[in-house]
């Protein structure tokens, strides 16, 4: 024992203990500064590994060295050559303390600088983006991952929803994590079978690493190979391979999201670590259901919708409590509303009650906050719908679904530079995201911001080269700008790439009305009813004619009338044509205590007491009000019109001035400030979205039809009509 503490205490007197501690801790700090190098230095995976065993074999090298050599003031000795009575180990022991505290001083220093700086450090934003401000806010050092579709190796080829759903399920379990910015699915799935080099992918996706895989299945054995690619070196930072069988799916799902986390050297703590190993189903067969319809979710059609429909709908019929495609079945109710592919308001109660049911099982799952929000908002419920979507988005930040509910849901609450700045988040995780562009146009038109509307609708056209939505959008940026020529060309490019749509064609059919040319009108409204006769915008294009070519009040009201008992849906404004044909026959023979008893019948949310103003119904209000206030109902007709007056009134400060308020002050009897509101209509840089001809007919503007300001402002509209006419002959034999 004597020799053992002797020994010991040796090791201790020649300060072997402190050459390692200080060989340690310099090492550490060495392999710190080299994480932050490597990447710089682009230097390949092996040679941090290199280093990393240079050092592990160094150490026992620097303890021999310790115990066999002492320092004196003479210069390095072997120890058995120094008097014990001149040795100074104790002042060597005393240096080295104070180099292991500077060391690890410097270590500490260096950790600080990595979270609070480097992690903080700017990207490049991707060439040709218009949100570059997001990029320059979000596309930081941290770690940024994209996910690409899985390879389908199975012998069926059907098959490929399930390697495209295991990816997605991937991507959705990373990104809950808030450390992590991970690419929306809409933008990395855009490169399937494409052979685009890795680091290319990266770059157009903004991202510094690239999962991808590939996904074999026979019967009931699945084969899972996955890797994590460092874009700018193409160096594999992880790889696995899996060969289960398909009821380990899920424990395969955990096994690659945990190794992908620990290869981006995300630290996992408490509720994360849990959310990441959280499955949304146990049930292989209501997965699989799951993964269907996401399928479908994706293509965005209305025959893909209804098959979505159907698999959510089998999905939580396996599993009642799995959330998340109680969620995503709202979506697919929103989204189905939204194209006119479904009723309005049974297709929004469907999506409240479905994400009702998912927040019963999760009340932290933000897609469901998100459907939730947006069903309360189209409902009214402002406030509510506020606080939803705020929570969705601060819940998860990679959520991109919510993020663009909450930007449409700011554009209509007139916060339009907020939802822009929501729209830019999206395209920085998104950034071939057609849908995200496609909003982003509409709050910049609604703005006056042309030219760069202008450009995200160029961009639309790269991303999507065969959807119709950026022609129809630049369609109606021309018409704005008062290019109707150019935009009657705009559409007709947007109906080759989508004949199947009738909006289309009534919408070059009302850009004819605009340069009045009627005739030419007459045969786009009757394509539209060719396309599809029971669209709400075929069944209201004889409205439009009857109202403008014919001028027949009688025959527009009645046939109004008939649209609305048959339950006209308002598609671009088709059931807003049937209320204003009854308007103007009301106005002309003094029928407005009818009208408004007839109305009620349809529209009893807008006649309640307690009756929440609705976008859904912003239109309904005033032309309501107006007939309430002329028919003797003065004290209901006044708070309709000065509640949607309220209204344009904001919204004029925030997009410009509009008609509305002209409307809405003449039918309160306020010529004067009927007449202010129409100069500050008129000084607006864009034209109507309403034709001459029906600024003429407007059944809210008869009270200042005879102002000279009026006819003047109408006959430069028929002068716009008349030099666009002239144009359209060369732009159409161009095409």
């Amino acid at each position: 024992m004597a020799d053992t503490n002797s020994f010991f205490s040796e090791l201790k007197r020649r300060n072997v203990y402190r050459v390692g501690i200080a060989y340690i801790v310099v090492a550490w700090l060495a392999l710190q500064a080299l994480d932050i190098v490597v990447p710089i230095l682009r230097a390949p995976e092996w040679f941090s590994q290199l280093i990393l065993i240079l050092l592990v074999i160094g150490l026992p090298f620097a303890l021999i060295f310790a115990w066999a050599f002492e320092m004196t003031p003479e210069g390095l000795k072997r120890e058995k050559d120094v008097d014990r009575t001149e040795s100074i180990t104790h002042e060597t022991g005393q240096t080295l303390n104070r180099i292991i505290i500077g060391v690890l001083t410097v270590a500490v220093g260096l950790l600080l600088i990595d979270k609070f700086f480097l992690s903080d450090a700017n990207v490049e934003p991707v060439a040709g983006s218009p949100a570059t401000e997001a990029f320059e806010v979000t596309a930081t050092t941290s770690p940024s991952i994209a996910v690409l579709p899985f390879a389908n190796m199975s012998a069926d080829e059907s098959s490929v929803y399930f390697s495209d759903g295991l990816a997605d399920t991937l991507l959705h379990m990373l990104a809950q994590i808030r450390e992590i910015r991970v690419a929306a699915r809409t933008s990395s799935f855009q490169f399937r079978d494409q052979n685009t080099d890795i680091k290319e992918i990266a770059s157009a996706l903004n991202v510094r690493t690239i999962l991808e895989g590939s996904v074999q299945r026979a019967g009931n054995k699945v084969r899972v190979t996955a890797q994590l690619i460092e874009a700018d070196t193409g160096y594999h930072l992880w790889s696995g391979n899996y060969d289960r069988d398909m009821d380990d799916i899920f424990g395969i799902q955990d096994e690659i999201a945990t190794e992908v986390v620990a290869a981006l050297k995300v630290s996992l703590l408490g509720e994360t670590v849990e959310k990441l190993k959280r499955h949304d189903t146990e049930n292989v067969e209501a997965y699989t259901e799951y993964l269907l319809a996401i399928n479908d979710l994706s293509q965005f059609s209305f025959e893909s919708l209804s098959r979505a429909e159907q698999h959510f709908r089998e999905a939580v019929r396996l599993d009642p409590s799995y959330a998340l495609a109680w969620a995503r079945l709202g979506d697919t109710y929103l989204q189905t509303e939204e194209t006119g592919a479904g009723s309005s308001g049974p297709m929004l109660e469907a999506a409240r009650d479905a994400a009702s049911r998912a927040l019963a099982i999760d009340p932290d799952l933000s897609a469901a906050l998100a459907v939730l929000g947006t069903a309360e908002f189209r409902a009214g419920n402002d406030e509510i719908a506020e606080q939803l979507l705020l929570r969705a988005v601060r819940l998860e930040p990679n959520d991109i679904t919510a993020k663009r509910y909450y930007a449409r849901a700011l554009m209509f609450q007139l916060r339009p530079e907020e939802a822009i700045a929501q729209l830019e988040q999206v395209l920085a995780l998104d950034p071939l995201s057609g849908e995200a562009h496609n909003q982003l146009s509409v709050a910049l038109k609604l703005l006056d911001r042309y030219d760069e509307a202008s450009e995200t609708n160029q961009r639309i056209m790269e991303i999507s080269p065969n959807s119709p939505v950026g022609y129809y959008r630049d369609a109606e940026l021309e018409y704005s700008r008062g290019n109707w020529a150019n935009a009657v060309v705009m559409a007709m490019k947007a109906l080759r790439m989508d004949p199947d749509d009738p909006e289309i064609a009534m919408l070059i059919g009302d850009y004819y009305v605009a340069m009045e040319m009627w005739g030419d009108a007459r045969r786009w409204y009757d394509r539209s009813a060719e396309i599809d006769a029971q669209h709400a915008v075929s069944r209201a294009s004889p409205l439009a004619l009857l109202m403008i070519e014919d001028n027949d009040t009688k025959a527009a009201a009645h046939l109004a009338r008939q649209l609305l008992d048959e339950g006209l849906e308002n598609r671009q404004g088709s059931q807003l044509l049937a209320l204003w044909a009854i308007w103007r026959d009301a106005e002309k023979y003094a029928t407005q205590k009818e009208a408004v008893a007839y109305l009620e019948d349809h529209f009893p949310a807008v006649y309640a007491d307690d009756a929440r103003w609705q976008f859904e119904y912003r239109h309904h209000w005033y032309v309501i009000g107006s007939m309430m206030f002329k028919s003797g109902e003065t004290q209901r007709g006044r708070k309709l019109l000065t509640e949607s007056l309220r209204r344009s009134d904001a919204a004029s400060h925030v997009f410009g001035a509009g008609i509305n308020g002209v409307r809405m002050h003449a039918a309160l009897g306020s010529r004067k400030e009927a007449m202010d509101a129409f100069r500050a209509f008129a000084e607006r840089p864009r034209y109507p979205d309403f034709w001459p001809i029906w600024l003429q007919r407007d059944p809210g503007l008869a009270a200042i039809r005879n102002e000279p300001e009026f006819i003047e402002y109408i006959a430069k509209l028929q002068d716009k009509a008349a030099e666009q006419r002239e144009l359209l002959p060369e732009l159409l034999a161009a095409q």
